[in-house]
């Protein structure tokens, strides 16, 4: 319990150097102790952690798959923000473009997710194969994006309020998304999980984590509402009227409640950059070994 620091750390407090400092003392600047510095900065398991292949590659893929995929989001609303001053004015802002743009970005999102296929060695085949077929998802999902979004919210001038004919089509495009959706957030947790792991302050439960099933539970509120529609199409009369009705609240519900998820995971993904370039500071890293001990008294 008296043994001293013999590497580099910093206060967690004022980030004063606690080096050649026993465990027992506190920060000479601040006050704060020792103990409460390693339990804030030091991983345990720092060593035991598989050292990622590309680590700043893999920092900067995920950051590009979540930071994708919230635009492609934000991109629909502004689509759909297009849609109600159209609606209610009569004069829309020509806002065509960002399904040329959401597009895009959905399909970055999909090269950003490459760093999920097989970020360190020991990445087993079934994974490896199952993160696979979470990547190769986007590759329909791009494909459907642009038929909505560049094809029936092009031609109709009012897709979700006033869809006409061609509602059916695009509720059935929308549910096949959303089984793309599925088929990628399945793929990739796995790894995306084991990434975040890394972190100290996840793995000890000191902040909450972004659950993506969380997240496909959202999805699958728009997608109820999409399969009313369907429904309500396909009966008619009055009670198709009325899941018609209910299918726009669900479906204005579910992307906010995903717009908002997906926030939440940009803002994970930017703070577990840092961790994933630079290996966690470990016990060794901070106290003398037994081994260099011995090497330094001559034993």
């Amino acid at each position: 319990m008296a043994r001293r620091l013999t590497g580099e750390l910093r206060c967690v407090s004022c980030g004063y150097e606690l080096r050649g400092l026993s465990i027992r003392e506190a920060c000479p600047e601040c006050g704060v102790p020792v103990r409460a510095t390693l339990l804030g900065v030091v991983d345990p398991r720092a060593e035991e952690l598989e050292p990622l292949i590309a680590p700043g590659v893999v920092a900067h893929g995920l950051k590009l798959w979540s930071v994708g995929a919230l635009v492609a989001c934000l991109c629909v609303w502004g689509l759909r923000i297009d849609e109600t001053v159209t609606f209610v004015t009569g004069h829309g802002l020509k806002l065509d473009v960002f399904g040329l743009i959401g597009a895009g970005a959905l399909a970055l999102s999909g090269v950003g997710a490459l760093v999920l296929l097989r970020p360190h060695r020991l990445v087993t085949r079934w994974s490896a194969m199952r993160a696979a077929l979470g990547v190769s998802a986007y590759v329909p999902m791009v494909l459907i994006y642009w038929a909505i979004y560049r094809g029936f919210d092009v031609a109709s001038p009012a897709p979700l309020i006033s869809p006409g004919a061609q509602r059916l089509d695009r509720s059935l495009l929308r549910l096949a998304m959303l089984a793309c959706v599925a088929i990628a957030i399945w793929g990739l947790r796995p790894h995306a999980i084991m990434l975040a792991m890394r972190s100290v302050i996840v793995r000890t439960g000191r902040v909450d984590r972004q659950s993506m099933y969380a997240l496909l539970a959202v999805f699958l509120v728009a997608g109820v509402g999409d399969a009313l529609n369907v429904g309500g199409v396909l009966m008619g009369g009055l009670l198709g009227d009325l899941l018609t009705q209910l299918h726009v609240v669900l479906v204005a519900l579910g992307s906010v409640l995903v717009t908002l998820g997906m926030v939440n995971i940009v803002i994970d993904t930017v703070r577990l950059g840092p961790v994933l370039r630079h290996r966690g500071v470990g016990l060794s890293d901070v106290f003398e070994t037994n081994r260099a001990r011995e090497r330094r008294s001559g034993v």
